[in-house]
C-alpha cells in the first residue's frame, strides 16, 4: 500500500514508460551507464490522437515501467501520466518550449491540424503554437505513432482539419530540426524507448528514407514473416485461421517496413499474423491516407474468388 503523497511523487516522476527488450549491445551498454540526473528532459505532447500510443507504451516489459520510473526517468510532462494538470501543466510546457527550463527532447503523439488550429488547443494556444516554439528550443524531436509520423487516420483523405504529420508541418513552416519518425498504430514500446536511449546517449540513429530508425524499420514485414515460405510455394490461406500465406486475404506485409515478425507484441506473446490476422500496414506512410486504400484488399479477394 502507498499513501496519496507517495502516489503523487511516483506519478510526478513517471517516465515515458517505454519498454526495453533485446537491446543491441551498444544501446544496452549506454543504458547501463545512464545517470538519471544527467538525462535531458523529455516533454511529451499529444495532438490529434486516440492516446493509443501512450496505452501501448504502458505495456513495456524488461525492464518494467516501475524500473524505468525509478532508474531511467526524466519525463517532464505527459498529459496522461503526470500528476501536474491544468494551469500549472500549461505553465510547465510553456517554460520548456520557450527555452526557460533547459535542454529537452520533444515527443509528439498525434497529427497536427494545420488548417484548423482550434481543433487542438493546449491552454490558450493551438497545438501548433507549441510546435513552433519548440522548433527554436528543442534538441530533437520524436514523432510517436503513425499519426505523428505520417498523418495516419486524422489525415485521411477528405478530413476537414488539414491534419498532417510532424515532419510535414515543420516542412510547411520551414523548420529543419531533426524529427525521428516511429510509426505504428500503435508503435511497439521497444521502438520508442530504444530510440530515445540511442538519441540521448549515443546520438542520432541511422534512419530510413522515411526518417525511421533502421534498427526497426529497415525490412518489410513480408521478408521476415514465418509464412514467407508459403508465399514462395504459392500456398495461400483461403480463410482466416487456415494455414498458408495471408497475402490473398489482404495482408499488407509486402508494403510495410517493421520488425514485428521477430519482435512480437504484448511481452513477446504474439503478433498480428501469428494470430492469423493479416497485417494492415499500420506502420506504413500511406496507412489510412487514401479512400481507395483499404485496410484489407477485399476487392482483390473478391476478384480471385470468381
Amino acid at each position: 500500500m502507498i499513501d496519496r503523497r507517495q502516489f503523487l511523487q511516483m506519478a510526478a516522476t513517471l517516465s515515458t514508460v517505454f519498454g526495453v527488450s533485446n537491446l543491441p549491445a551498444p544501446v544496452q551498454a549506454a543504458l547501463n551507464k545512464i545517470d538519471p540526473a544527467a538525462l535531458p528532459k523529455l516533454v511529451y505532447l499529444q495532438g490529434q490522437s486516440c492516446t493509443g500510443c501512450s496505452i501501448s507504451l504502458l505495456q513495456a516489459e524488461a525492464p518494467s515501467p516501475a524500473s524505468l520510473i525509478t532508474d531511467y526517468s526524466q519525463l517532464a510532462f505527459h498529459a496522461d501520466l503526470s500528476a501536474i494538470s491544468g494551469k500549472k501543466a500549461v505553465e510547465m510546457i510553456t517554460r520548456f518550449v520557450t527555452g526557460q527550463a533547459g535542454p529537452y527532447f520533444l515527443a509528439v503523439e498525434g497529427a497536427i491540424p494545420a488548417k484548423m488550429p482550434e481543433a487542438c488547443v493546449i491552454g490558450e494556444h493551438p497545438f501548433a503554437w507549441y510546435l513552433d516554439q519548440a522548433a527554436k528550443t528543442m534538441s530533437a524531436a520524436v514523432a510517436v505513432g503513425t499519426c505523428a509520423s505520417h498523418g495516419g487516420i486524422p489525415a485521411a483523405e477528405g478530413n476537414p482539419t488539414g491534419a498532417c504529420s510532424m515532419r510535414e508541418y515543420y516542412a510547411q513552416t520551414g523548420v529543419k530540426k531533426p524529427v525521428i519518425a516511429i510509426p505504428g498504430c500503435p508503435p511497439h514500446p521497444d521502438w520508442v524507448w530504444q530510440t530515445v536511449v540511442h538519441l540521448v546517449k549515443i546520438g542520432m540513429p541511422e534512419l530510413t528514407k522515411d526518417n525511421s530508425p533502421k534498427l526497426f524499420f529497415d525490412r518489410k514485414v513480408h521478408e521476415t514473416c514465418p509464412r514467407y515460405h508459403d508465399f514462395q510455394q504459392e500456398i495461400f490461406a483461403k480463410k482466416l485461421g487456415a494455414k498458408g500465406c495471408l497475402f490473398k486475404l489482404g495482408c499488407l506485409g509486402p508494403d510495410t517496413s517493421a520488425d514485428c515478425p521477430t519482435r512480437w507484441w504484448n511481452g513477446g506473446q504474439n503478433w498480428c499474423i501469428g494470430a492469423n490476422a493479416p497485417c494492415i500496414g499500420c506502420a506504413s506512410p500511406i496507412f489510412a491516407r487514401k479512400k481507395n486504400f483499404p485496410f484489407y484488399r477485399i476487392a482483390e479477394l473478391q476478384k480471385t474468388s470468381k
